[in-house]
């Protein structure tokens, strides 16, 4: 099971000079009364949003997925499976499929099940002998990996395990595929980045220790290197092949709870846990540029709870979710 942090590591922030905070407030959709979308737990997997930009995936307090249109702001799916209740929601890369992990019996047995984003039939059904908090898809499509306890690489076109990836001991809080599908990278509980191939399992190279540890993992572009943080606040670029720190970005302001890099691979967004004031919230997202290391655009509003999002274009997507209504904003 991903290891549980000492709150107190939350709290020592360090603060960062931006020069302006830019963003847009988009569509807000409003769930029915009571019901909220703060997503499954932990985060920040409650909420995906489609690389295109078209779709909004969010996980809600009633155990039902809602899938809206972002154009139309039309409710296009209510996704309720024999309210089993979601831990996880996850858009393929092409946007095509929507992966939502399902809680059977707490902590010991989990299902995801694949929809197809036009019909909303389920094309896989995958049982796990553990409940998953975290989950990945890979760019063509073949290959799902998900974790918690146990960390496990899956064939989707023939619904069978392929191998199991766990670290000795601490589950996978984080899980990302390079873009050419070959390789898949985990950030560990013990306290290591390591990255496997995607068809045989076999490890790649040699793991990257960090001193506390790494909550989030994200391959760049190329599938050369990989950009890495976690409880230490610090964001380390790492050779993917000999898990050599290449080099580091200024310390962080927060916990770092999950990173994406822009297609083009000139930004990587980063969402924080916690701030002095209050350590358990989640709500303060930054753009940073990958090459200089300094802060493109920096987001935190009080009173909401990040629950995703996507780099759409030249923008990052984020939602937002408070009270009952769940808001999409753009950065920069």
């Amino acid at each position: 099971m991903r290891g549980k942090i000492i709150v107190l590591s939350l709290i020592c922030c360090v603060s960062i000079a931006v020069s302006a905070q830019s963003s847009r407030q988009g569509r807000t959709f409003t769930l029915p009364a009571r019901v909220s979308a703060e997503g499954g737990a932990p985060l920040p997997q409650g909420a995906s949003v489609s690389r295109a930009g078209t779709l909004v995936a969010a996980i809600c307090s009633d155990h039902i997925v809602r899938v809206w249109s972002t154009r139309s702001g039309e409710l296009l799916r209510s996704l309720n499976e024999n309210s089993m209740p979601p831990s996880a929601v996850q858009f393929s890369p092409d946007g095509q499929s929507l992966a939502v992990a399902y809680e059977i019996t707490q902590y010991e047995k989990g299902v995801i099940k694949i929809f197809d984003a036009d019909s909303w039939e389920v094309q896989r059904d995958l049982a796990a002998p553990f409940t998953m908090y975290a989950l990945a898809i890979s760019p063509d499509k073949r290959r799902v990996a998900f974790s918690d306890r146990y960390t496990e690489l899956w064939d989707l076109s023939g619904k069978k395990g392929l191998t199991d990836i766990s670290p000795p001991f601490g589950g996978s809080a984080s899980l990302s595929f390079s873009h050419d599908g070959r390789w898949v990278a985990t950030a560990d509980g013990d306290g290591f980045v390591r990255v496997y191939d995607a068809n045989t399992g076999s490890l790649r190279g040699t793991p990257a220790e960090f001193l506390l540890e790494p909550t989030a993992v994200a391959f760049t572009p190329g599938g050369k290197s990989l950009v890495a943080g976690g409880v230490d606040k610090v964001i380390s670029i790492i050779d993917a092949e000999t898990g050599k720190v290449l080099r580091r970005f200024p310390k962080q302001p927060g916990w770092i709870l999950s990173l994406d890099i822009s297609a083009d691979g000139k930004q990587i967004a980063v969402l924080y846990y916690g701030s002095p004031e209050h350590p358990l919230d989640v709500n303060h997202l930054m753009l940073w540029d990958f090459e200089k290391g300094t802060v493109v655009s920096d987001f935190q509003k009080p009173g909401i709870t990040i629950t995703g999002g996507a780099f759409v274009g030249d923008h990052y997507i984020l939602a937002a979710a408070s009270g009952n209504e769940l808001t999409l904003w753009s950065l920069p």
